[in-house]
């Protein structure tokens, strides 16, 4: 058995990860990463013609964004639940309209992709000839997100994919009490640090806004489409905030939920913030809600794009209006300045109020520990998604407190394996 790290060593995104039994693979995910420039970065490359099947574990561009570029001559299997497959599309093609011109696939490569998947839940187990046997789990990270087991006659392996052991508004937590591995794969985005209790980051939400909303101000938050702005809804509705509005891919992305309600930890609360809140339909309503007070709910995330950006320039003049941050903020986006510089850009100095909410669904150190410690049989962890300083950190927690040893891939690296009995 062959491991090798095609996307996803020593950084955060770009999931690829090769599983090889006797010349075959099966891919679990293929993502891309942005460069300084804002272009997309792909995995290192494999052969598709090695391919016995692809795993998407989650719609998120990096772990899905390079699938298309392995169907130009063949099609190979592909496995994913019902929602990664339907958000899927609607994920990529606003990534080709965006970024066609560095991509090496089309339309029609993308529907080549999709017309490949075979939908799995969690639970489910898939036999793939003599080589391999797949077992699919809930990681807990966004509606439908999967972390899968890799059975082949050398050993079994475990990839979390990205995982979160905690119940929110939209999803419950991981679990792995009862699964065996050889060989762990797990991500490390927060292997140094743990988040704070999800109640009291949603308490402070909550009280913010409502500060910002009863002096007169506009709040905007800027999500991402698929899973960070279905979780603020949520938490907006069930705390009884009025009014708010939603603008950019957020609409489509709920609708695509709504339609697979299985996935949702709370369907109900989702279904009330889709009837009750306000979805922009366009320009008009755009042009409109911002000038009164209000909360605004709107992509991309790390204001690099979509209406969230639009938002920002008519809003960060005036003190009495928020910009509320609520998810990661990569280095030399818009989001990331504001929050260390106060600034957009050089000439824009932000003088609405700015804060940072985690509501990260990634798990933090101790639970990712907890993973480790529950896996039965395990004599291997690889950690992956993560900065080198932060799994450096994680590798001696896993050592110290598990006694298991830990490797550091980079990109490129193959591993190899057998546990034959």
């Amino acid at each position: 058995m062959i491991i090798e790290i095609l996307g996803s060593g020593q950084e955060v995104g770009r999931g690829a990860i090769s599983v090889e039994y006797d010349g075959k693979s099966v891919l679990l995910d293929y993502g891309v990463n942005f460069d300084e420039n804002d272009n997309p970065v792909m995995p290192l490359h494999i052969p598709p013609n090695k391919l016995e099947a692809l795993v998407l574990t989650h719609t998120h561009l990096d772990h899905i964004g390079g699938a298309p570029l392995l169907y130009s001559s063949i099609t190979p299997r592909a496995f994913a639940t019902s929602f990664t497959m339907q958000a899927a599309r609607m994920m990529l093609e606003d990534f080709l309209k965006l970024s066609g011109y560095y991509l090496d696939f089309e339309a029609t490569e993308i529907n080549r992709l999709l017309e490949s998947i075979t939908q799995v839940d969690f639970g489910d187990k898939i036999k793939l000839g003599e080589k391999f046997e797949l077992f699919f789990h809930s990681s807990g990270h966004i509606p439908g997100s999967l972390s899968v087991s890799v059975k082949t006659p050398d050993g079994t392996i475990l990839y979390t994919s990205d995982v979160n052991t905690i119940k929110t508004k939209l999803v419950d937590g991981a679990k792995f009490d009862n699964v065996e591995a050889d060989v762990l794969i797990i991500e490390s985005t927060y292997g140094d640090s743990d988040h704070p209790p999800r109640e009291s980051v949603e308490k402070r939400f909550v009280d913010t806004v409502k500060e910002v909303y009863e002096k007169g101000g506009t709040v905007l938050v800027p999500v991402f489409s698929v899973g960070r702005g279905q979780e603020i809804m949520g938490v907006l509705i069930e705390h009884d905030i009025y009014p708010v509005y939603v603008d950019g891919m957020v609409r489509q992305a709920t609708d695509v939920m709504l339609s697979n309600r299985k996935f949702l930890s709370r369907p109900e609360l989702i279904e009330k913030a889709k009837n009750e809140y306000m979805f922009l339909k366009g320009w008009q309503d755009r042009r409109r809600v911002w000038k009164e007070p209000g909360v605004i709910v709107a992509s991309a995330g790390m204001l690099k794009g979509g209406p969230s950006r639009y938002y920002l320039k008519k809003l960060h003049k005036e003190k009495k209006n928020a910009i509320l941050m609520v998810s990661y903020q990569a280095p030399g986006t818009p989001g990331r300045l504001i929050l260390e510089k106060g600034r957009y850009n050089e000439a824009s100095v932000v003088e609405a109020r700015v804060e940072w909410f985690d509501f990260s669904s990634h798990a933090g150190s101790s639970d990712l520990l907890g993973i480790v410690k529950s896996i039965k049989n395990l004599k291997k962890v690889i950690l992956v998604h993560g900065e080198p300083e932060t799994q450096n950190f994680f590798a001696e927690r896993i050592k110290k407190e598990v006694g298991i040893d830990v490797i550091i891939t980079k990109n490129g690296d193959k591993i190899e394996f057998s546990f034959k009995e």
